[in-house]
């Protein structure tokens, strides 16, 4: 009988404080938007340098996935990490449209560094049979600086004089990861053929094996019709009389939070294909009905039930993709992955702002709620085995 191995090493706690202290200096920019628009910079161009970070890492990401290997994974997050504060330092200088533009170009670029070193060492210390766990854990850490940060965000800026001062403080924060970076170690399972370099000719193998890239489109779905909701909800709770729409996703955040936490351990015992199915039925039902709600009980309601399927959908998925990749390949998937996310994060607020802005709330929840349904034939390429 082969042993289980511990889940929660030296390591996996070092990558789990690398990842909150990262998200943090994300959530800081909650208020980015009014801290902008007290500069000189022209108001129909502050949402163009809101987006050029998000632009700025769907670009390095897949350009940098291929060099970054478990061997190497350390390197890349102590040069990320110390090149992130420089460009956090930055924005103290950033005051007009082309020093603010080339400041979140590089604080996209060097975060995406840190990012994508911190996924490849993730997967090289995962046990097996404890991936879906893993990952669940993993993003209830990364979750949780967007539940903590933004309310701080005010009285923390007031006592710092300021937002730029808020960003120094994070750039301070984000030293406490160069010596978490000297915890980890090289390790000699069969993860260690991670460590040889992707060549494009092995890229395009990985991306034939149909539950790769299955699980990829999945995760495209998923992301692009979550934004949907995430940008627009607002805008359609002020309309039904909700008086703090915001909290619909303290709701759902926090559910997310407790199935990962209380449920986690489970997802690896369970049949994934089935909760993979099962957890996209209840979103696109939950995107169908959102449309359809009229006061804050079922809106609240609706809340709950989207944070449980987002709470299951997404380590799923995660989880999911480890098991069915080549040893070798798992880094690169899990930014494969990644990428789909900030893919996600573009093509949802365009395609959604079309649809509604012709068509209105019930119609853009509605093909959302379609949208999400076309990932349920795809799942059919899925088994769980390698």
């Amino acid at each position: 009988m082969v042993k289980t191995e511990s889940l929660w090493t030296r390591e996996f706690i070092a990558i789990n404080a690398i990842a909150f202290l990262t998200y943090c200096n994300i959530a800081i920019f909650f208020q980015f938007h009014d801290y902008l628009a007290t500069l000189n910079i022209p108001p129909n161009q502050i949402g163009f340098l809101i987006a050029i970070f998000s632009i700025s890492a769907l670009i390095i990401r897949p350009i940098i996935s291929p060099m970054v290997t478990d061997e190497n994974s350390k390197k890349w997050m102590f040069a990320g990490c110390c090149l992130l504060v420089g460009s956090l330092a930055l924005y103290n200088f950033s005051t007009g449209f082309w020093s603010m533009a080339i400041t979140r170009t590089l604080h996209g670029a060097t975060y995406v560094m840190v990012g994508t070193a911190a996924i490849s060492k993730l997967v090289s210390i995962i046990p097996k049979d404890r991936s879906s766990q893993a990952f669940g854990l993993f993003s209830v850490i990364t979750l949780l600086p967007f539940a903590v940060v933004p309310p701080l965000m005010e009285p923390l800026s007031d006592f710092l004089g300021g937002f730029d001062g808020a960003i120094n403080v994070s750039a301070a924060m984000m030293l406490i990861n160069l010596p978490l970076i000297g915890l980890f170690k090289s390790h000699d399972s069969e993860t260690t053929l991670i460590t040889s370099r992707y060549t494009i000719r092995d890229g395009l193998l990985n991306l034939r094996n149909p539950q790769v890239w299955s699980l990829l489109v999945i995760n495209l779905i998923v992301w692009t019709s979550f934004t949907t909701i995430f940008f627009f909800l607002k805008g359609f709770g002020d309309n039904i009389g909700i008086s703090n729409p915001g909290l619909f996703f303290t709701v759902s955040t926090f559910t997310e939070m407790a199935v990962r936490v209380l449920a986690g351990h489970l997802f690896d015992k369970a049949d994934k294909k089935l909760l993979l199915i099962a957890s996209i039925l209840v979103l696109a039902g939950g995107y169908l009905a959102i449309g359809m709600v009229s006061g804050p009980s079922g809106f609240f309601i609706l809340a709950f039930a989207l944070g449980l399927g987002w709470g299951i959908i997404l380590p799923v998925i995660n989880g999911f993709l480890y098991d069915v990749s080549e040893p070798r390949f798992r880094g690169l998937n899990a930014n494969l992955a990644t990428q789909m996310f900030q893919a996600g994060f573009s093509l949802g607020p365009l395609a959604g702002g079309m649809i509604l802005s012709h068509f209105g709330y019930f119609s853009l929840f509605l093909t959302s709620g379609l949208f999400l349904l076309t990932a349920i034939p795809l799942a059919s390429f899925t088994t769980g085995k390698r």
